[in-house]
């Protein structure tokens, strides 16, 4: 249970919202304007703080709907008893099955960059538009409404990133990858390569780079998120040594209580 709330505290640290309400042990994570649900959720840190679930949650669930965001509940194994039951008695759906995983941040192997492609790690505003391109965006094209969002909270992380970009000779991004160290933590997110690119070891030159770096910061174990559907994903994490630490998902808002 401790590395379980260790990890859930590192992912508030790497993905901070743009505004947040605590009642108690439960935080609302709110970012109007934003579609990821881990910036617009209501999350737990303590299976025993469980009184008035009922009556919290649906003002917590009043509270984004004020704000204008969707409401989403991310359920870890750290939601009390009573907020499962009234989740389940509400009818809220399940969705997006994810797996955390984690592995110690040592042996992983040395970086060895492909032939016909240059490793850099650039700043934030940098790596932003690259990762944009590795993801199938056009060269000079301008954020899209996704990607800014994604810039907005970025910008706002206190611990250390790791903006890692890999390119063609030419100056095409053909994969990107983001680090955010921790203390002890190094995470991992954004992983992409560009679909001409697939195929050629990027992703896992990437992975050998940002642990490099996350050692060398200090980090001692790194982790990431996968989607637990993404099987192509989740054997290449499992290929590089990283097993389940706990699984989550969301509950969505029944359509009676929207």
């Amino acid at each position: 249970m401790e590395t379980l709330y260790r990890l859930e505290q590192a992912n508030i640290n790497c993905f901070p919202s743009l505004m947040a309400h605590h009642d108690g042990s439960w935080i609302s994570r709110i970012s109007p304007g934003s579609s990821a649900r881990r910036n617009n959720s209501l999350n737990f840190y303590d299976t025993n703080d469980c009184d008035e679930a009922e009556s919290r949650l649906n003002a917590a669930r009043m509270r984004f709907k004020r704000l204008g965001s969707k409401f989403h509940v991310r359920w870890t194994p750290l939601v009390p008893q009573d907020v499962d039951q009234v989740l389940d008695a509400q009818k809220y759906t399940r969705i997006d099955e994810t797996q955390v995983l984690s592995r110690s941040i040592w042996g992983l192997g040395d970086t060895e960059v492909p032939e016909g492609f240059q490793l850099t790690r650039v700043p934030l505003d940098e790596w932003i538009y690259k990762f944009a391109q590795a993801s199938g965006a056009d060269g000079g094209a301008p954020l899209s409404s996704a990607h800014q969002a994604l810039l907005e909270v970025l910008s706002k992380v206190t611990v250390e990133l790791l903006g890692l970009v890999l390119e063609t000779h030419e100056g095409t991004p053909a994969a990107a990858l983001l680090g955010v160290i921790d203390g002890d933590m190094l995470g991992i997110f954004d992983v992409v390569t560009r679909d001409e690119y697939r195929r050629q070891g990027l992703a896992y030159t990437l992975m050998c780079e940002v642990q490099r770096l996350g050692a060398e910061a200090g980090a001692e174990t790194a982790w990431l998120q996968v989607v637990a559907e993404n099987a192509a994903a989740c054997a290449l994490y499992e290929a590089l040594g990283y097993r389940e630490a706990y699984a989550y998902h969301y509950c969505r808002t029944p359509p009676d209580l929207i």
